[in-house]
């Protein structure tokens, strides 16, 4: 939507014709206070702000919102017929504006204008949306991946506490945790208890567990490390 910002009627409904029959959306202020209370309130794609208007003009309508988180980056066109020289121009680019047109306007030059403010307006705000959207998710991620590892820690310092061989492994196989009972039976991480010989040893168990995806129970004898004493465990 675009304000018209004018404290002369006529000002208004000229702007307005000229903007509706190109299909923008339109929405008026009389007066620099007016449309202050408006842009905290609606979020305007274009500014298009008289320079001459009374109690409020139009420079420092552009500097308050130019110093406003919520409204700084609203393109503004100042029109002017009366503050048409070159000091008036400088202080209305200084004060904010995007382009200074001055009176009487030519319509064509003001829809150019005004499309080409408005497309990258609205690119502008797509990409913060996207950048927002990306954030959001972001910040998902984390938090996903913080709670994850909060349960994986839970679930260590259970498997760290029981009195027999415990272990967890990613999806691919990989061991990446061993309780301390593990190393009574095997010498590392990366190497599983030695099974008797006459016995279905971990790797075969292992690998057809991760081929199927099933559960697997099986007792099966092994021992402790440096020892040829084997024991009865269920895998």
């Amino acid at each position: 939507m675009i304000l018209i910002v004018d404290d002369r009627p006529e000002n208004i409904l000229s702007l307005s014709s000229i903007l509706k029959v190109h299909s923008f959306n339109v929405d008026t202020a009389s007066s620099g206070e007016a449309a202050l209370k408006k842009t905290l309130k609606t979020d305007y794609s274009l500014i298009i702000l008289d320079v001459q208007m009374p109690l409020m003009d139009g420079f420092e309508v552009a500097e308050f919102l130019s110093g406003n988180n919520s409204t700084r980056d609203i393109p503004i066109i100042f029109l002017s017929a009366v503050n048409t020289d070159k000091k008036f121009i400088t202080k209305g680019y200084s004060s904010g504006a995007i382009d200074y047109i001055v009176k009487p306007i030519d319509p064509d030059i003001l829809i150019l204008k005004v499309k080409t403010l408005h497309k990258l307006y609205e690119q502008k705000r797509e990409l913060n949306l996207a950048r927002q959207t990306l954030q959001a998710e972001i910040e998902f991620r984390k938090k996903a991946q913080q709670q994850l590892a909060e349960k994986a820690h839970e679930l260590n310092s259970i498997l760290a506490s029981i009195p027999q061989v415990a272990f967890t492994a990613t999806a691919d196989g990989v061991i990446d945790f061993v309780n301390d009972h593990w190393y009574t039976y095997s010498i590392s991480i990366s190497n599983f208890p030695q099974a008797h010989p006459e016995d279905f040893d971990f790797t075969s168990c292992w690998n057809l567990l991760l081929e199927d995806r099933k559960l697997i129970e099986r007792e099966i004898r092994i021992a402790r490390v440096g020892s040829n004493d084997y024991k009865y465990h269920l895998l």
